[in-house]
């Protein structure tokens, strides 16, 4: 009798189990199709961090992520709908719904991939110490006494702070622009950021003897979705593949960055381009 029962206990959660799967398969299976349904997608891109996301005098969206953003509505078919992120909100904002993908400058780390999708990558920079010239730094341990800014949860607080330890002159800040700011205005001595925060330096700072110092990691950017969600992430990396055939990826590149395309890492370790 036991045994019987616990024949048909373990069927019963077995096809439970497939039922399960084939719902969320299926709810996956039909995101994309409810994007072109509605005819709008929600993008999480950065709203005060040029060249990537920014918002111009008359109020639109601009940047690298935004323009590639673009092509994905164009490619779809539906119209974007852009939502500005804090770095701390980007996976919060995409796993709460609050937008369809995730593109405010997403680095592809391992332990981000255990909560989000990646796609292939489709951008790439470095994460930098910059500082005065008048300091003298070479490795990041030359930096341990100084007041060190950095985006909150970001990859260079993570860098910084696996360095160092978290100490108490490590300032956090809720976003880049704040950053940039605090070292502009002398709160701090030093900030971590990549290889675009001098443009940004040298427009709110012309002349500005800021510099790079350390070099910590190269970092490369995917478009980011839930994790599951295969047909999106599918459509994603064939377009990714699409438009840096025909070009305009490497237009998009030169025309904010000012630098050819990079050769993107066909793989990075603990890093799925694809829902596995």
């Amino acid at each position: 009798m036991l045994g019987n029962f616990s024949f048909r206990t373990t069927a019963l959660a077995m096809v439970a189990g497939v039922t399960m799967a084939l719902a969320a398969s299926n709810a996956h299976a039909q995101a994309l199709e409810k994007i072109k349904e509605a005819g709008v997608i929600r993008v999480g891109v950065m709203g005060e961090q040029a060249p990537w996301g920014s918002i111009d005098a008359g109020g639109k969206n601009i940047g690298y992520d935004v323009d590639v953003a673009n092509l994905i509505g164009e490619e779809m078919g539906v119209k974007v709908e852009f939502v500005p992120n804090a770095v701390a909100a980007r996976i919060p904002n995409l796993l709460t719904g609050k937008v369809d993908l995730q593109m405010a400058v997403m680095g592809m780390y391992p332990d981000r991939a255990k909560a989000v999708q990646f796609t292939k990558p489709y951008a790439g920079l470095k994460i930098i110490l910059l500082s005065s010239a008048k300091n003298k730094i070479t490795t990041i341990e030359d930096a341990k006494d100084l007041r060190i800014g950095v985006p909150r949860g970001a990859a260079q607080d993570k860098a910084i702070t696996a360095a160092l330890g978290d100490v108490p002159n490590i300032r956090r800040f809720d976003d880049d622009s704040s950053n940039m700011q605090a070292l502009v205005s002398g709160q701090v001595d030093a900030i971590g950021g990549n290889t675009t925060y001098k443009i940004n330096l040298d427009k709110a700072a012309p002349g500005n003897d800021f510099e790079q110092k350390v070099v910590f990691n190269e970092q490369w950017m995917g478009v980011t979705t839930k994790l599951g969600d295969k047909e999106i992430n599918d459509w994603l990396n064939q377009f990714i593949d699409k438009i840096r055939a025909d070009g305009r990826l490497a237009a998009i590149n030169k025309k904010w960055l000012g630098e050819d395309l990079p050769n993107f890492p066909e793989k990075l370790e603990g890093v799925p381009f694809t829902v596995q």
